[in-house]
């Protein structure tokens, strides 16, 4: 990525939620037949878009209710169905919360259509089981993140894509996947694997390629890396500086289809990843979303005065 001399790289991020439950169809592996949409259904209505003016632009795509009648519940082999829930208001409260504390809005893309007939987090034939109508949503969402991300990079030069969901897990932290392993972001903290290597793989892939200053370890669990500033505001977060990685036996979601494809080569001026946020205390309430919100509002906020100013 070359950037004029008189440009600042910003980057800021987006957070993703994943299922803890799979709901898998009969081994037919039949298809449900498609269906013509009505004349009151629109693709545009199964999802709310708001731009933003600030490289942040957070995909929710996990959190909707609305089941069409025009989509069939998905019944392919290999699908998870359960409901992120509260995500979608959740992006909606950073929204506020940014612009409250520091006058910007970040780009948001949430869906409002139940993960039943969709998952916008899987690949277009896994996340469709096929069906014609549910593609077109597809490419919708899809298309409002592409569009969010270009309008970023053209008037900031780069920009931090988070993907937000919403584990079911026993611990009670939020999950920040950069497409590593517990056993790989263990490597990384212990310096037993090849830095190079994991960097490659980590959804901060394009940030250390233009960036020497920075490290991969230092993203992850330094002294401002977006997961220890969450832990000082009270937000329990795994990877960070007070909890490095997760150990073999904890179940911990490292990022998906989403964070792989916004964060790859194919986006050079996009780094980012996907943040599980336990329900306890941070997805279960207005008063505790509003305390992540405040807390996720500072930590970017931080991370770019850190890392780009």
């Amino acid at each position: 990525m070359n950037l004029p001399s008189t440009a600042r790289f910003i980057l800021f991020g987006l957070i993703s939620v994943s299922a803890l439950f799979l709901n898998q169809c009969d081994e037919s592996n039949d298809q449900p037949a498609d269906t013509n949409p009505g004349p009151e259904f629109e693709v545009s209505d199964m999802m709310d878009i708001s731009a933003g003016n600030m490289p942040l632009v957070i995909s929710a795509p996990h959190g909707g209710t609305l089941t069409p009648s025009e989509i069939p519940d998905r019944s392919c082999q290999g699908i998870t169905t359960v409901r992120d829930r509260n995500t979608t208001e959740l992006a909606n409260e950073i929204k506020h919360q940014l612009k409250e504390d520091f006058g910007v809005e970040p780009y948001v893309v949430a869906a409002l259509i139940n993960r039943k007939k969709i998952d916008l987090n899987r690949d277009q034939e896994l996340a469709t089981c096929g069906h014609s109508v549910a593609k077109e949503v597809w490419q919708e969402y899809h298309k409002n993140i592409e569009d969010a991300i270009e309008s970023a990079i053209n008037e900031f030069g780069g920009v931090i894509f988070i993907d937000l969901h919403g584990h079911g897990h026993d611990i009670q932290r939020l999950e920040l996947g950069y497409l590593l392993s517990n056993e790989e972001l263990r490597e990384s903290y212990e310096g037993a694997g090849d830095e190079d290597e994991l960097a490659e793989k980590s959804s901060f892939r394009n940030l250390l390629s233009v960036n020497s200053d920075v490290n991969l370890q230092d993203l992850m669990t330094g002294d401002q890396a977006f997961g220890t500033i969450m832990e000082n505001e009270g937000i329990p977060s795994v990877p960070s500086l007070q909890d490095p990685f997760p150990y073999p036996n904890e179940a911990y979601f490292n990022g998906g289809y989403n964070t792989r494809r916004y964060t790859s080569e194919d986006y050079p001026e996009v780094f980012g990843w996907q943040i599980e946020a336990n329900y306890e205390d941070v997805r279960d309430s207005d008063v505790n979303r509003n305390e992540f919100a405040k807390a996720f509002s500072k930590a970017i906020m931080l991370q770019l005065e850190e890392y780009v100013f």
